[in-house]
């Protein structure tokens, strides 16, 4: 190996090295600090959660929707984080978009609030049948949760299947005797 040849590879891999430092944040090759400064820059999604609940709770949801739209681009893993914005995007009208979310967390994490949010927005898009099937899933997850037996039972009577909804409000008040909602539908059904 020439002079110039053992040069040229200690040139090379010195600037090997210094990409290699630059990638990892190691060091700043022209020391100004940056890479140190965009891990210092790390986003809070707590905070950014915070924010948002706090901009909903004030009737600001483009902001709510924004905060959350940052938060879940920056770890689209969380399925608390899709569901908090599928939620927001469905009390804006957009329930296409909150069914993807909601899809979406359903894909990291199996939970039956999910299945709910789910048949919520397949019923206000007029799938009844889909709906009908997150339901029943939502049910085999938490059987003592007496929301989903309600909003089942609401579902059956908007597909005119009336006994099979009075089966479900009996059930959701055989595990919350005070609710009322569900008290008042099954009186307008007996009253039919």
């Amino acid at each position: 190996m020439t002079i110039m040849q053992i040069i040229l590879l200690a040139v090379s891999a010195f600037f090997a090295f210094r990409i290699y430092e630059h990638m990892q944040g190691l060091k700043d090759p022209e020391g100004s600090g940056e890479a140190q400064g965009a891990i210092a820059e790390k986003i809070d999604i707590d905070a950014l959660v915070e924010e948002a609940d706090r901009a909903y709770d004030a009737g600001r949801l483009l902001e709510a929707r924004e905060l959350l739209q940052k938060a879940h681009a920056h770890d689209m893993n969380i399925p608390e984080l899709a569901n908090r914005l599928g939620f927001v995007l469905s009390m804006m009208g957009n329930h296409e978009e909150a069914l993807k979310l909601y899809n979406h967390a359903l894909s990291l994490k199996e939970e039956d609030v999910t299945h709910l949010a789910i048949a919520s927005q397949l019923r206000t898009l007029g799938r009844l049948d889909e709906a009908q099937e997150h339901y029943k899933r939502a049910i085999e997850l938490d059987p003592e949760y007496e929301v989903t037996y309600f909003n089942y039972g609401n579902l059956l009577v908007e597909m005119k299947r009336i006994a099979e909804a009075k089966l479900m409000y009996e059930k959701a008040l055989e595990i919350e005797p005070t609710l009322e909602a569900a008290t008042e539908e099954l009186e307008k059904l007996n009253g039919r």
